[in-house]
């Protein structure tokens, strides 16, 4: 996929890239190709309209949308069948958001780990292949003879093995892209064994369906709303979704630098810390005086703070890493978030707020995915928001100030921006929990 990408965007294509999950992934080549880093689509977080909107928006000025995800008769079992009762035991079906956008399907196959005797099942109405680790030209071509014959789809192209690059691919650390050059290369690679004349073609044949009658229409009352991000090279893991429907909505978004600076932008009224990357992120950031003081003052003036992930352990009064070291933190949040389970996935939760609090109202149902970094461990007065005791740590808060171990992408959750986007709404005492 990087090389496709590099490869489309140095012949000259605009491009917007799709994932089918919504959850950061740990590495965004759309952000060091275009500058604009990859949006999501997820059938099972978002509603169909909601998709269609999000690709819209994304791709209104690009040329090419691709849509990257695993088809369900790849997918195996795990990936499917969680064990939050909240879930119905499903995640996003890539298939399901092929369905809903009448995107053409193009396939990838690892030759690498393809046994002769036991192909893979095919995915439903497939519409072209690429081959991927073919070991030759010879190796290509032997299958893509069998796949057209058996499969009756065309082959549009191969990429080698590629050793040396893939080797740096896999040495990437969590939260870093790859870089321009990295990708270039994959796609020099790519492209010397792609018919992109062909591939072109079956994205021309596709046409984006009709917004449904339900098309949403969001705006600012009562003046202007400024939201600083914390966000540099360190600090990330935003939904860009998330950030154009503010911007959309007639928010002011400005970026600091929570490790270079870590002054609050003037006339701020909310504050977005964003999820982050837990390997890296806690150390720094906890040297950083000025972003505490700057948090602290904020929100002692009423200032309204959300985090999500390691953004939420950043509120907490300090972090307890695995090696049993801990470093203080904000200190906004009663709590101690001890960071365990590293390289594990996000799971889909459902969170109904027993609670009301600025940016949801009581009774509301949110769909994310949990952060499975982080546990917390109350050590004062909290407001668990969550109505199922199960999640009563997902999200938790203290006057304006809540932080969330549910990633929360707003434009898979559009019924939460009127709220969010309010210059201001009074904070409900709610039930309080002591521990």
């Amino acid at each position: 996929m990087w090389g496709l990408l590099a490869g489309l965007h140095g012949s000259g294509a605009e491009i917007a890239h799709f994932r089918s999950v919504s959850y950061p992934a740990p590495h965004d080549p759309a952000r060091c190709l275009t500058g604009s880093g990859s949006r999501h689509l997820d059938s099972w977080a978002m509603s169909r309209s909601a998709c269609l909107r999000t690709m819209l928006r994304a791709s209104d000025h690009g040329e090419l949308a691709i849509a990257e995800g695993m088809f369900d008769v790849a997918r195996p079992h795990q990936d499917v069948v969680t064990k939050d009762p909240c879930t119905d035991g499903f995640c996003s079906s890539f298939d399901c958001v092929c369905d809903w956008l009448e995107l053409p399907r193009v396939a990838v196959v690892d030759l690498g780990h393809l046994d002769p005797c036991n192909l893979p099942r095919m995915p439903e109405r497939l519409d072209a292949l690429l081959l991927d680790n073919a070991v030759d030209g010879a190796h290509a071509a032997y299958w893509r003879t069998n796949f057209e014959a058996l499969w009756k789809v065309p082959v549009l192209g191969w990429l080698d093995r590629a050793e040396s690059l893939r080797s740096l691919c896999r040495s990437l650390p969590a939260g870093r892209d790859p870089s321009p050059a990295l990708c270039a290369a994959l796609g020099h690679r790519l492209l010397a064994h792609l018919d992109l004349e062909r591939l072109l073609h079956l994205a021309d044949r596709a046409s984006f369906p009709p917004l449904p009658a339900d098309d949403l229409h969001f705006e600012l009352h009562g003046g202007p709303l400024r939201i600083a991000v914390a966000y540099d090279e360190d600090y990330c893991g935003y939904f860009p979704d998330t950030l154009d429907l503010l911007e959309d909505a007639g928010a002011e978004l400005s970026d600091f630098s929570p490790l270079r600076s870590g002054s609050i932008p003037s006339g701020t009224d909310i504050v977005y810390l964003g999820c982050g990357h837990p390997e890296r992120q806690p150390e720094v950031l906890a040297g950083n005086h000025c972003l505490r003081q700057s948090l602290r003052s904020f929100a002692a003036a009423g200032g309204r703070i959300y985090a999500e992930g390691s953004g939420l352990a950043y509120l907490c009064r300090e972090i307890e890493l695995e090696d049993g070291r801990r470093v203080p933190m904000s200190g906004l949040l009663p709590a101690i978030a001890r960071r365990e389970m590293p390289g594990a996935l996000p799971t889909p939760a459902e969170i109904c707020f027993r609670t009301g609090c600025w940016m949801v109202e009581g009774g509301t149902v949110v769909r994310g995915y949990r952060h499975p970094a982080w546990r917390i461990e109350p050590c004062g007065e909290l407001v668990p928001y969550a109505q199922n005791a199960g999640q009563g740590l997902d999200v938790i808060g203290r006057g304006n100030v809540i932080g969330s171990r549910i990633m929360v992408n707003l434009a898979a959750n559009e019924h939460l921006l009127q709220r969010f986007i309010q210059p201001r709404v009074s904070v409900a005492a709610g039930s309080r929990r002591q521990r």
